[in-house]
């Protein structure tokens, strides 16, 4: 998630603090912050995950996540720019990472439980770091609750943590109310953003790939069916979960990780959706499904700054006829040149270990023991 705004936005004029004999600017919650809206929605669907539809996550697992991320995010920025301005993404990321992540052997109605503490706030430090320190275009490139999470799932691995599930249950009631907090948030925040194209072309592409896997017969196994889902149960809880939409409308969806132009936002839209239903395509568990959908979208974010210099160059072409960049040194030698850089290298580290990761999750028999109930890391949940 994380749909982030301007860095360091100016300071109202005479609202400041003054810390140690210094007047240090404040800049205090803008209620046109589409980050606001997005904040309202999921903490939306985190009291119906607490109340209606028995979530495995603790009040105190939201709340340290949501603190130690806002806490790190305006330190950041106070150092940054000697400004105490509203963490407003570091708020959306700890609520975004502690709404997906989950702690092994914690139990709904657990309030105030502390299991796994260290992942979430792991998962938060991890996404706050690639956001200030992976910045190979002068913005983050990865979106950082998406980054830490899969990093989590990857290197901790199904013994200690898990996404949320694909299905969402038990209360009917709350299964309705919450595709209504999500259908209803997505045409709220993506319209301020203009990323309802892109979310269509994610999710055409995305439920005519996941229908042919399903007509050519795959299947996956989870923790809460007790058959495998082949057909169109397989097709309906890939394509129409709560959570893939949630990943849909309010993950990939970061006008400062997507592309800039709508073109390209289509392309990236489709290309997430094509990368996570090849992971998907020989994935036999829940839990290596939504790794690989959540993979997808790291591995797409690196090439976002190529999407965007295609996208230059051909309106380039188009109005001059040269065949080069708007800068006039041709494309291939900037992407030579930006391949030396530090930041560049970690992200193409991290867009190449994504998905073979996720790939290599498909012949791990532990998590398939797991997903079957016959080991006891994840019997509790």
């Amino acid at each position: 998630m994380t749909t982030a705004a301007a860095f360091a936005p100016p300071a109202p004029d005479g609202l400041t603090l003054r810390l140690r004999g210094r007047v240090v600017p404040v800049v205090l919650p803008n209620r046109r912050d589409v980050r606001l809206k997005l904040s309202a929605v999921v903490m939306t669907l985190h009291v119906l995950g607490q109340t209606l539809l028995d979530f495995k996550v603790s009040i105190a697992q939201i709340a340290i996540s949501i603190a130690v991320c806002a806490i790190v995010e305006a330190a950041v920025t106070f150092r940054s720019v000697s400004m105490l301005v509203w963490p407003a993404s570091g708020i959306l990321t700890g609520s975004s990472v502690a709404f997906i992540l989950r702690a092994s052997g914690t139990r709904h109605g657990d309030w105030w439980s502390l299991n796994g503490i260290q992942f979430f706030v792991l998962a938060g430090l991890i996404s706050l770091l690639s956001k200030h320190l992976i910045r190979p275009t002068g913005r983050h490139l990865f979106n950082p609750s998406n980054i830490g999470i899969v990093w989590c799932l990857l290197v901790i691995g199904p013994n200690h943590v898990f996404a949320q599930y694909l299905w969402w249950g038990p209360s009917r009631v709350g299964v309705v109310l919450a595709y209504a907090v999500i259908l209803l948030g997505a045409v709220w925040i993506l319209r301020s953003v203009r990323m309802i194209p892109m979310a269509a072309s994610f999710l055409v592409t995305f439920a005519v790939l996941i229908g042919i896997l399903a007509l050519s017969g795959r299947s996956f196994i989870a923790i809460w069916s007790v058959e495998p889902l082949t057909g169109l149960s397989y097709w309906a809880n890939i394509a129409l979960s709560p959570e893939l939409l949630v990943f849909v409308f309010f993950m990939i969806s970061d006008p400062q990780t997507a592309p800039k132009a709508p073109v390209g936002r289509l392309i990236y839209g489709a290309a997430v959706a094509a990368v996570a239903a090849a992971l998907i395509s020989f994935q036999p568990t829940e839990f290596a499904i939504k790794v690989s959908i959540l993979a997808s979208l790291t591995v797409v974010c690196a090439f976002v700054p190529v999407i965007d210099a295609c996208n230059r160059r051909f309106r380039q072409e188009r109005s001059t006829r040269t065949g080069r960049d708007p800068a006039g040194i041709p494309l291939g030698w900037r992407l030579a040149a930006a391949a030396r850089r530090p930041a560049v290298i970690a992200a193409a580290i991290v867009a190449i270990a994504a998905p073979v990761d996720a790939a290599i999750l498909a012949g791990n028999k532990q998590v398939i023991l797991i997903e079957r109930g016959q080991v006891g890391a994840r019997n509790a949940q």
